[in-house]
C-alpha cells in the first residue's frame, strides 16, 4: 500500500515539473507537500515493517523461553536424581574403604557393594535448544538482558564446572579399575575383597567420594535453572503453571 502511494505521488512530483499553468513558486510548494508525503510515506512503511519484525522475533523468543523452561525443568528433576544417586555410590565406597583384611564380610552385603563399584551417571542437559537458538544468532534478541546472562552463565559456565568435577571423579573411577583389571588373576569375591582390602585398594576406594565442591556445582546448575523459570513466568503470566 505505501509503495503504491509513493508511486502516486512521485508521479505527481513529475506532473508538477512540467506544469507551465502556475507560477514556479506555486508549483514549488505543491512539489514540496508531495515530496512530504512521500516522505512521512517510506517513514511510515519502515516503521510498520521494523514493528512487524519486531513482533515477529520476540514470538520467537517467546517460544524460545517457553519451551526452555521446560527443558529447564526437567534439568532439574535429573539432577536432584543424580545428587541423590551419588549419594548412595558414596555411601557404598564408604562401606567398601571401611573393609579390613582377613575378616569375613557379609558375602551377599559385600558383592552387590563391589557390583555396584561400577556404577556412573553424568549429566547431559537438554540443550539442543539453546544451541539451536545461538547459532542462529537470536539471542540477542531477548530483550531481558538479565536473564540473557543468567542463560548464557548457565550454559557456558556453570556447565563447564560440572564437567570438570564430572571428570575428576571420572578419573578417580578409571584409576581404581585400572588397578582392579591390574591386580585380579581370578573373579571370585575372595579375590574381589583381597585387592580391595590392600593399602592402594583401600586407597583408591576412599577417594571415590564425591567432592562438596561437585554437589555445590549440581545445586548452582539447579539454582540458576530456577531463576531463568521465575524469570520467565514474570515475562510470560499467563503460561506460569502451565506444562510445556
Amino acid at each position: 500500500m505505501a509503495e503504491l502511494e509513493v508511486a502516486k505521488h512521485g508521479k505527481n512530483v513529475i506532473h508538477l515539473m512540467t506544469k507551465k499553468e502556475h507560477k514556479v513558486s506555486h508549483r514549488i510548494r505543491e512539489i514540496a507537500i508531495e515530496i512530504a508525503i512521500i516522505v512521512f510515506a517510506v517513514s511510515m512503511s519502515i516503521w510498520l515493517h521494523g514493528l512487524s519484525e519486531h513482533r515477529h522475533q520476540q514470538q520467537e523468543v517467546r517460544t524460545f523461553l517457553i519451551g526452555l523452561k521446560s527443558d529447564l525443568k526437567d534439568d532439574i528433576d535429573t539432577l536432584t536424581n543424580m545428587q541423590a544417586d551419588y549419594r548412595r555410590f558414596d555411601a557404598n565406597y564408604a562401606y567398601l574403604s571401611s573393609l579390613e583384611p582377613g575378616r569375613e564380610p557379609d558375602w551377599k552385603k559385600f558383592n552387590d557393594a563391589y557390583l555396584f563399584m561400577d556404577a556412573n551417571w553424568y549429566f547431559f542437559p537438554n540443550k539442543s535448544r539453546f544451541d539451536g537458538f545461538m547459532m542462529s544468532g537470536k539471542l540477542n534478541n531477548i530483550e531481558d538482558t538479565v536473564n540473557l546472562n543468567r542463560i548464557l552463565n548457565l550454559y557456558q559456565s556453570l556447565l563447564p564446572q560440572i564437567r570438570a568435577s564430572e571428570g575428576g571423579w571420572a578419573t578417580r573411577q578409571e584409576k581404581l579399575r585400572n588397578y582392579r583389571d591390574n591386580t585380579l588373576d581370578g573373579d571370585t569375591p575372595r579375590e574381589h575383597y583381597a585387592m580391595l582390602t590392600t593399602p592402594k585398594g583401600k586407597r583408591l576406594v576412599g577417594s571415590m567420594t564425591t567432592t562438596p565442591q561437585h554437589y555445590a556445582r549440581y545445586q548452582q546448575y539447579i539454582d540458576g535453572c530456577r531463576e531463568i523459570i521465575k524469570a520467565i513466568d514474570e515475562a510470560y503470566p499467563e503460561q506460569a503453571g502451565k506444562k510445556s
